[in-house]
């Protein structure tokens, strides 16, 4: 991997780093971009520039080629990729781990009140636009509907997220899926100008055993009365996302981004940009199943971070 320099008038070369985030509105763009602000504020050693992409898959495959030295995905993602499993076609086994950054990322899958659809077993038939490309939404959401035997069932998309909403509202979809923290900005855009009905999913992930075979998945229960007009408690899955980064990335440079990261300073500053942030300093690894980058271990055990061993190796 090519890791790309700029001097400096101070005489000191920083290190450029590209971090593919998601969408605009979605909860990696908005957990990157004020994490990258402060960053190039207060390191003089790297510079981070965070970009839009299409999500946790396209990430994964930019930082494993040396296109991006940063991202941003999800455990699942991690497992197929390691593996070489759907939707990647080989292994992908050059970046490292450096800690979450998002609590469990719910697919919120969204309808108009008017289209009565309740739950699940009610997409048959429908128009679905599962996620953008290359995003965990999508990727998440299509090994749901293999495995429950809906996906023949219906008609699923692949679109661009910042449609979603108008297409939604003009009919030209019944169903949007958004991956994103509690509550979801989209859900609430949509919900301002038509009623909305959250889908339920918790019966169908019951019947179906998706969250028995897919471990890296959990539940999340929205409580009636988070969004307006839903006034149900609703079941939804998702797991959380990481920051990862390519093995090749010095081990220096790493250790500064995560120091810079996970301080006390950055998190404040983070979640006065997005309340659905989850960088986490006390606990950075829950639920991460891949290896740990040198650089970021050597951070998290100077502030006495324990964690298991990755299962991935």
């Amino acid at each position: 991997m090519a890791m790309a320099f700029a001097w400096q008038p101070g005489g000191f070369a920083q290190t450029m780093l590209q971090m593919p985030t998601g969408g605009v509105t979605g909860s990696y763009y908005m957990i990157g971009a004020p994490m990258a602000k402060f960053i190039n504020e207060h390191s003089k050693l790297v510079r981070v520039t965070p970009n839009t992409s299409g999500g946790s898959v396209e990430n994964l495959r930019r930082v494993e080629s040396g296109a991006a030295q940063l991202g941003m995905t999800s455990q699942e993602l991690m497992y197929a990729g390691w593996h070489g499993k759907k939707p990647f076609d080989k292994p992908m086994r050059n970046w490292r781990v450096i800690g979450i950054v998002t609590p469990v990322l719910a697919n919120h899958v969204i309808t108009l009140a008017s289209n009565n659809i309740k739950t699940a077993s009610d997409l048959k038939g429908k128009v679905f636009a599962i996620g953008a490309p290359g995003s965990m939404a999508a990727d998440q959401m299509n090994l749901f509907l293999e495995h429950s035997g809906l996906k023949s069932t219906l008609e699923a998309r692949m679109l661009p997220h910042q449609d979603y909403p108008s297409m939604l509202l003009d009919g030209k979809v019944q169903v949007i899926n958004r991956a994103g923290s509690i509550p979801a900005a989209t859900v609430d855009e949509i919900g301002a100008q038509k009623p909305v009905n959250l889908v339920d999913f918790g019966p169908l992930l019951e019947k179906s055993g998706f969250l028995k075979k897919y471990t890296f998945f959990q539940k999340v229960v929205v409580k009636g009365g988070t969004y307006k007009g839903e006034k149900r408690d609703v079941t939804l899955f998702g797991s959380a996302g990481y920051l990862i980064a390519h093995k090749d990335v010095p081990d220096a440079v790493v250790y500064e981004f995560t120091k810079l990261a996970y301080s006390e300073d950055a998190i404040r500053q983070v979640n006065m940009a997005f309340k659905g942030a989850n960088v986490n300093r006390k606990d950075p690894l829950t639920g991460n199943i891949g290896p740990v980058h040198p650089g970021a271990a050597k951070f998290w055990k100077e502030i006495g971070v324990k964690y298991p061993e990755p299962s991935l190796k």
